[in-house]
């Protein structure tokens, strides 16, 4: 998860939330998954979309979601590399 972005306040019918858009990033067996929410100030993770103010804010976190893509799928081709090394070790053991 990334809180890079900057403040966002949200106005509902009845209460006003403080807090910083993120983007939620996961590793599943489908793939990798993005979502994005708020990181309210008091620690809470409320899903809802990302509020870009501006095109070179925008650009600047889907740069950032890039990273964060590109680096959840290193870690799983290291750890599927690991789970065949493991594999490989104990077929040859037997």
């Amino acid at each position: 998860m990334t809180d890079k972005q900057e403040p966002t306040q949200v106005t509902g019918a009845d209460q006003q939330v403080k807090g910083r858009s993120v983007f939620v990033v996961e590793t599943t067996p489908a793939g990798i998954a993005v979502q994005t929410a708020l990181l309210t100030d008091d620690g809470k993770v409320l899903q809802m979309p990302a509020i870009f103010p501006d095109v070179q804010y925008a650009f600047a976190q889907i740069d950032e979601l890039k990273r964060l893509v590109s680096q959840h799928f290193s870690q799983a081709a290291q750890v599927g590399g690991q789970v065949l090394a493991q594999q490989n070790n104990s077929s040859s053991l037997n």
